[in-house]
């Protein structure tokens, strides 16, 4: 049973594992759209947008902990465990992506766009795109020029999300 699991996971495609995160996620999604419009529903979308962003990173500190523990017997566990969460690393960064687009909605709906958090939070956005751009290069044609760039996109616009929480 849990070697049928495994081969499951090993072979689900972006669209399987967007159903999974979003079965898995959905009582939080019927939360949010069932209170009010408001500056609490911006936040618990930017809030929502961040953990997945969060999650969707947290591959890359699996793959550093795999290439620095050598022949460890953990190594094999996070092996196994990398292997399965890289299937769900796109569909949690298009389901952050999403999430964003209703925080940008919501917050230009408050009037909010016009203020110093409104503009820190465009360049957030602008600084988003490039890495967006980056991981879909990168799942057509990979390459450790790709994957670079793909990572450092993601330490930039990082570095913009957290001037953007902070202002």
């Amino acid at each position: 049973m849990k070697i049928q699991l495994f081969k499951f996971f090993y072979q689900i495609n972006v669209w399987q594992s967007m159903v999974v995160v979003c079965l898995l996620s959905s009582p939080w999604f019927v939360y949010i759209f069932m209170i009010p419009d408001n500056h609490t529903k911006a936040l618990l979308w930017a809030y929502t947008a961040l953990t997945y962003f969060l999650l969707s990173f947290l591959l890359y500190i699996f793959l550093r902990l795999i290439s620095n523990l050598g022949k460890t017997p953990i190594r094999k566990k996070i092996v196994t465990f990398t292997r399965i969460f890289i299937r769900f690393h796109v569909a949690m960064a298009i389901l952050g992506v999403i999430s964003i687009l209703f925080h940008i909605v919501h917050m230009l709906n408050g009037g909010w766009g016009r203020t110093l958090q409104g503009t820190s939070g465009f360049l957030a956005v602008c600084a988003l795109i490039p890495l967006l751009v980056t991981g879909y290069l990168r799942k057509k044609k990979s390459s450790g020029k790709r994957r670079r760039f793909h990572r450092y996109s993601a330490y930039i616009s990082f570095i913009f999300i957290l001037i953007h929480i902070l202002f």
